[in-house]
């Protein structure tokens, strides 16, 4: 009976021995573990919007828009056309401007037709009224007539407004002759002529 107890009581001895821990012994704990992981490192450069240009040198943008406001390269709907540059140089600039503007003014509601010449800073403008119009080339429609020149192209600093049906069919044939036209002195001279007289019949 001794024998046994010793036993027990050496055994439990070890047992607990085995339990405590020595100097050399880790202590578990309950800790959760946390497991760090690595990515592989990405260059601020290949990050749209943080390669420092703010969104305006092309995809720069989170969402994949061009730092203009769409995806596709093209402009926000909103900004408003840019008039053409200063002045009518060449006779290729001439024609074109002269088309936009005789739309410009066609769309006015006193005006049912609208011919024009220029080049350089000057142009001439012929108008034939709408019958319900009586109002005729007064300060308002020369202003509405600039600022439809001024829409289209900057920098025109003369024009001449005529109703006169001589004077518009002058403009109109010049206007015919523009197509062929390469000298674009002569054409300044022939619309020198033109202003010349509107701004004789206003005297």
């Amino acid at each position: 009976m001794k024998k046994t107890l010793l036993t027990l009581t050496l055994l439990g001895a070890s047992v607990l021995t085995g339990c405590t821990a020595g100097p050399d012994m880790t202590t578990a704990t309950n800790a959760p573990t946390q497991t760090v992981t690595t990515s592989p490192t990405t260059s601020p450069d290949l990050i749209p919007g943080m390669d420092g240009m703010d969104g305006i040198d092309g995809m720069d943008n989170s969402d994949g828009s061009d730092g203009l406001g769409s995806t596709d390269g093209s402009a926000l709907p909103n900004i408003t056309a840019v008039p053409d540059a200063t002045g009518v140089t060449s006779m290729d600039k001439a024609r074109r401007v002269v088309e936009q503007i005789e739309d410009e003014l066609e769309r006015l509601s006193e005006v049912d037709d609208a011919q024009v010449i220029i080049a350089g800073s000057k142009a001439a403008v012929g108008l034939e009224f709408d019958d319900q119009y009586q109002g005729g080339v007064d300060d308002r429609l020369r202003g509405i007539v600039k600022d439809r020149i001024d829409s289209v192209i900057s920098g025109i600093s003369t024009i001449a407004v005529t109703a006169d049906k001589t004077v518009m069919d002058a403009i109109e044939a010049l206007g015919d002759k523009l197509e062929t036209m390469s000298d674009m002195t002569a054409l300044q001279s022939d619309l020198d002529a033109i202003i010349k007289k509107i701004e004789a019949a206003k005297a």
